[in-house]
């Protein structure tokens, strides 16, 4: 392991092991939002981040930053964990990427009672990464979602009996070997579509999902589920995508819709869940109606939206576990407006080059496209990453989005290939 920062400033935070959280982070602004939301309420944060431009290596919140020797899928990673976590007196582990959740869920005997690990438990993570699973239980329930089959399913039978367009997507996240389609979503319009498609991905096509497609936008609905019932939430509606056809969330705004929230805890609460979740939805603004689309357990890209707008997620998440009697809901604002900069920029340019839209959606001209972008560029959006007493998070993550800008081994947002988000 390598130590690549260590806040010699004496931090206001309480050292004791209940309150010392070693963070696992990666580079991005979810991440800096976790050490920010921890730190701010007198915890300890230790970050463990994949370089040394993850923005949380500089954050002024965080006490050290860190870089594994070991991935989360190599024999040596848990020993190595370990190790670190008892290096730094910390009484917990805090994950936010599904790959390192899955190897804490099945090694958590190895820290536990001793280092608490902020995960679901095992049984409720696999359904909640079940795709099948998940929609199947909508059905059950009730809730809207999109008729859909497997990918090896239809190309083996002729009659495709699903309406298009239809939108493509992985059917299992968390599979050995890493084998997920190389996109977020894909659409097709016909059958010579699908079947292009499918040539990207044949040896994949059981883990892939064609689903009819349904116009809309994202919704997201963050949960922190406690003794089973949702102790807080926060939504909010994705309005810039990168990519265009489907991606993350580069300009969001918080937004509060009672059903779709009261499916979202209904379904959570079907599988016994336990902890931080997130749930996806599709909206349509127009009609109102929305179908399901997954679950996430961890938490989600728009976290730093989440927190702006007043629901301290990770905060809350340690508190249930080591001051559940303390834990307090606060007010949720409506109508914030965050954004990533540079994935905003990256969607600015996507439009004007006339990259692939979702079906049905219209492609802005080229002057109110850029209008749009200058406009978010003033104080009533806010960035991810900025803050007023921590702004050098900031200004790292600019200077390397300006120096990976238009490299193909790296992301539309600036983040390497093969690095999870």
């Amino acid at each position: 392991m390598q130590l690549i920062k260590k806040n010699t400033k004496k931090l206001s935070g309480n050292s004791s092991p209940s309150h010392t959280v070693l963070a696992l982070v990666g580079d991005t602004q979810v991440g800096l939002w976790v050490v920010r939301s921890l730190a701010r309420n007198g915890l300890t944060v230790h970050a463990v981040v994949h370089s040394r431009h993850g923005q949380s290596a500089h954050s002024r919140f965080a006490a050290s930053a860190w870089i594994l020797d070991q991935s989360p899928g190599s024999k040596e990673f848990i020993r190595e964990l370990k190790e670190l976590a008892r290096d730094l007196g910390a009484g917990s582990i805090m994950p936010i990427a599904e790959s390192y959740h899955k190897t804490l869920i099945e090694h958590r005997s190895e820290f536990e009672p001793e280092i608490h690990i902020f995960s679901p438990p095992k049984e409720c993570f696999e359904k909640a990464t079940d795709k099948d699973y998940m929609h199947s239980l909508c059905k059950e329930l009730k809730i809207p979602v999109a008729r859909g089959r497997r990918l090896d399913e239809i190309i083996q039978q002729s009659d495709i009996n699903l309406r298009f367009p239809l939108v493509l997507r992985t059917r299992r996240q968390n599979v050995q070997g890493g084998q997920i389609a190389p996109w977020k979503a894909a659409y097709a319009k016909d059958k010579d579509q699908l079947r292009h498609l499918y040539s990207q991905v044949k040896d994949i096509a059981e883990n892939v999902i064609v689903q009819e497609y349904h116009p809309g936008v994202e919704d997201h609905v963050q949960i922190l589920m406690h003794n089973g019932e949702a102790f807080m939430y926060g939504e909010y509606i994705g309005i810039h995508h990168m990519p265009l056809a489907g991606g993350v969330t580069v300009l969001r705004e918080s937004c509060y819709h009672p059903d779709m929230v009261n499916d979202a805890v209904r379904l959570l609460k079907a599988i016994d869940y336990s902890g931080i979740g997130g749930v996806q939805f599709h909206l349509d603004p127009k009609s109102g109606k929305y179908i399901f689309l997954e679950i996430n357990p961890r938490f989600i890209g728009g976290l730093p939206t989440v927190i702006m707008a007043g629901f301290e997620a990770p905060f809350l998440l340690w508190q249930s576990h080591f001051e559940p009697n303390k834990m307090k809901k606060t007010k949720y604002k409506l109508g914030l407006r965050t954004r990533i900069l540079g994935g905003d920029a990256n969607w600015m340019f996507g439009m004007i080059r006339g990259d692939q839209l979702p079906p049905g959606e219209k492609r802005l001209g080229k002057i109110r496209t850029i209008s749009e972008f200058l406009w978010h560029s003033g104080p009533w959006t806010r960035d991810d990453s900025f803050m007023l007493t921590d702004p050098k998070p900031f200004f790292v993550d600019l200077f390397q989005m300006v120096k990976k800008f238009g490299s193909q081994a790296f992301d539309i947002i600036g983040n390497p290939h093969s690095q999870e988000s």
